[in-house]
């Protein structure tokens, strides 16, 4: 199990296939915005991520709902 923390990142840095570091207008922190189509937009500041044998698991452990964004 892998950690990853975008608050470390500065605002603007391009992270890997994760996109461009913002500052979450929720709680001033800097994450990942995220807009997936199933669910409500939320800013990711932390994930964990797990290499399994059929592929790999992505799970957010820190971030904050953005319903308004």
């Amino acid at each position: 199990m892998t950690a990853e923390n975008f608050t470390r990142f500065p605002e603007g840095f391009e992270v890997p296939i994760e996109g461009c570091v913002v500052r979450c207008p929720r709680c001033g922190r800097n994450g990942i915005l995220e807009r997936p189509q199933e669910a409500s937009p939320f800013c990711l500041h932390e994930q964990e991520w797990t290499l399994l044998c059929d592929g790999m698991r992505v799970e957010p452990t820190d971030c904050c709902e953005l319903p308004n964004a």
